[in-house]
């Protein structure tokens, strides 16, 4: 998680809570752990209430980017099925969670990748959901109370150790445009960097992965996936805009 609110911060996006690596006495043992910060925007009924989060099936979503609901502040039909979140906010969510690969938003049921035994999906058998996918439900969908429009990305925790062959390019379907801010980063060669300097102001995150050398071989992860996603944006013709609602 911390990881990625840095990635964000990077990238422009803007979507992710301050996230830092702290130890407490009385926590692990004392090994570092992220610490997120509250918002609570997010639970405008209170905390029992939950999170204000966007119900929808994979079908339904894929319906809303075809229809690019409240692009450029058209209000959509009462019947349209469309949801509060602007067009936008989706197309950065999956440019997000394809570079690290976190596909419990977008496919809870692991039906974009080949899962292990272990992972969540499997464990619980929602991989066997795949069969049915216009009905699967997108998961952590969350926004602030006052701001609908807007995204908020929560539990962030990224897979580094999927390789390249394995990747969930699922995650990208349906998606016709990235933003511009962000792709220029990735494009620009200058990611690392960034990165680098980034993390390196959290040192007790910096120090639990090892430093230097273990930070790299993160942002080599990452640096492959770019690679990937530049390439998947060429083949496909995604337009690269800006993106400022």
């Amino acid at each position: 998680m911390v990881f990625a609110f840095h990635l964000d911060r990077v990238l422009g996006l803007n979507r992710t809570l301050p996230a830092v690596s702290r130890k407490f006495s009385f926590l692990h043992d004392g090994q570092p752990c992220p610490v997120v910060s509250w918002d609570a925007s997010l639970y405008p009924e209170g905390l029992a209430a939950g999170s204000s989060t966007l119900r929808l099936t994979w079908g339904a979503y894929q319906s809303s980017l075809k229809q690019r609901c409240w692009h450029i502040n058209i209000i959509p039909k009462p019947d349209s099925g469309c949801s509060t979140a602007h067009h936008y906010e989706w197309s950065k969510l999956a440019l997000f969670d394809f570079l690290l690969q976190i596909h419990h938003r977008l496919d809870q049921s692991c039906c974009g990748f080949r899962p292990r035994q272990e992972d969540l999906c499997v464990e619980l058998g929602r991989h066997a959901e795949c069969v049915d996918q216009n009905n699967i439900p997108l998961a952590n969908i969350v926004h602030r109370g006052h701001d609908p429009r807007h995204l908020v990305f929560t539990n962030n925790k990224g897979f580094f150790d999927r390789n390249e062959d394995n990747l969930d390019f699922r995650l990208l379907q349906g998606i016709k445009e990235l933003p511009e801010q962000a792709v220029s980063v990735l494009r620009s060669r200058k990611l690392r960097e960034k990165l680098l300097q980034s993390l390196f102001l959290d040192q007790t995150y910096w120090e639990s992965q090892g430093g230097r050398q273990g930070i790299d071989k993160l942002i080599d992860v990452i640096e492959r996936r770019v690679r990937v996603l530049l390439t998947y944006i060429n083949a496909h013709g995604i337009k690269v805009i800006t993106m400022n609602a």
